[in-house]
């Protein structure tokens, strides 16, 4: 990530990367999908982006159930997926504007309502649990994507790593999305303790992202032990 384009502000010890022209005045209201993602011990989700608004916004955050049975049903579902080649899962929140979700917003949101879907929402996944409430736990990455096109491109790609606890078992990473064109990638990584490492970087290679296989080579691990769940480029030309 390329100091110029971000600045960094430090919360209650996360790290929260916001781009200079993130406004929480300006509102991204719209109907926001996103990636779920994690296992029996914590999930997860990231907003599927755009480069046009009111998606422009790169978010992950962490959160519960409000129910306890549906928290831990689909938990268990993703943890028993865990090393399967096809784990897609997505939510659908109730239209809300994204923009409450960013740490600098004066009126931030602590609930949505939503969906869930065994695979992609749009691309003929399977509804698996209606009308259900979330509780945010905390925003992990937040940044407004700039929308213009014709901007350099960095010869690395930069990987944020997400896990639950330190000795989490489940151990993700999300492509810090920059300028267009771009990729929108999350992998799982099994059976690899990053040290308390929460960035990665990888050479792009004159690609628009790493493949699995590129990404174990940079971390010294079998093949097999990175797991693609979702990668987009089409929606971010």
């Amino acid at each position: 990530m390329r100091i110029s384009h971000y600045f960094c502000v430090i919360v209650t010890s996360l790290i929260f990367c916001i781009s200079p022209t993130t406004s929480a005045n300006e509102s991204h209201m719209g109907l926001h999908g996103m990636t779920l993602f994690g296992g029996k011990d914590g999930l997860f989700a990231s907003h599927l982006p755009m480069y046009h608004h009111p998606h422009n916004v790169q978010m992950v955050m962490q959160f519960h159930f409000a129910d306890p049975e549906t928290d831990h049903a689909i938990k268990q579902q993703l943890e028993a997926m865990a090393t399967a080649p096809d784990q897609l899962w997505t939510i659908v929140p109730k239209p809300f504007d994204l923009m409450r979700l960013s740490p600098l917003a004066t009126d931030p949101i602590e609930q949505l309502q939503v969906d869930v879907v065994k695979g992609h929402f749009e691309r003929g996944g399977i509804n698996q649990f209606s009308q259900q409430s979330l509780i945010i736990d905390r925003i992990i990455m937040f940044t407004e994507l700039s929308m213009k096109a014709g901007q350099d491109k960095a010869p690395n790609a930069q990987y944020r790593v997400i896990t639950p606890t330190e000795d989490s078992p489940n151990q993700f990473l999300v492509k810090v999305i920059e300028n267009r064109p771009e990729a929108d990638h999350l992998l799982r990584v099994i059976q690899h303790d990053f040290i308390r490492t929460t960035q990665i970087t990888v050479p792009l290679k004159g690609k628009l992202h790493p493949s699995p296989k590129d990404l174990a080579d940079q971390l010294s691990i079998p093949l097999e032990h990175v797991i693609e769940i979702y990668l987009e480029t089409g929606e971010l030309q």
